[in-house]
């Protein structure tokens, strides 16, 4: 009894291989450019953040005047252009989250890599980001501390 072995030809194998190296290249940017409907600022259920800012303490100076912002465990905090605190996800919500900047003369987020945009609440102003950043509960403690919550 003679052993057979399937054999496949070699234009189909060379074929096959580059089907899926092409597969495995394209998919992490196609998970990046997937469109989502939701504009609004995204919600991460099982994520309890609290902590506070000491406003007086070097790091954090920049909070001081309008328009100044500064970054704490994940989170920008900035002092609106109207003297309001608000905070938001630090970074950017489109292809691998970029650090994100807060632009005071248009009080809004911007993503210094693919130029997205978002408001003060951290819905999307202009793309490509299409998911809003997640925006935090700040709290003025009245003694140069402010606390942020999920």
């Amino acid at each position: 009894m003679q052993n057979t072995v399937p054999t496949m030809d070699r234009h189909e194998f060379f074929r096959l291989a580059a089907t899926s190296v092409g597969v495995m290249l394209l998919a992490p940017a196609h998970a990046g450019c997937a469109k989502s409907d939701a504009g609004d600022p995204a919600t991460d259920a099982g994520q309890t953040l609290d902590f506070l800012v000491n406003l007086n303490a070097n790091d954090n100076e920049n909070l001081s005047t309008k328009g100044g912002y500064v970054i704490v465990n994940n989170v920008l905090v900035a002092q609106t252009n109207d003297g309001l605190f608000v905070a938001v996800s630090s970074k950017c919500t489109y292809q691998g989250g970029t650090a994100l900047v807060f632009k005071p003369k248009e009080n809004q987020f911007y993503c210094p890599l693919d130029l997205s945009r978002f408001d003060i609440k951290g819905r999307v102003v202009s793309g490509p980001a299409t998911v809003g950043l997640k925006q935090y509960v700040v709290t003025d403690m009245a003694n140069g501390t402010l606390r942020v919550q999920a």
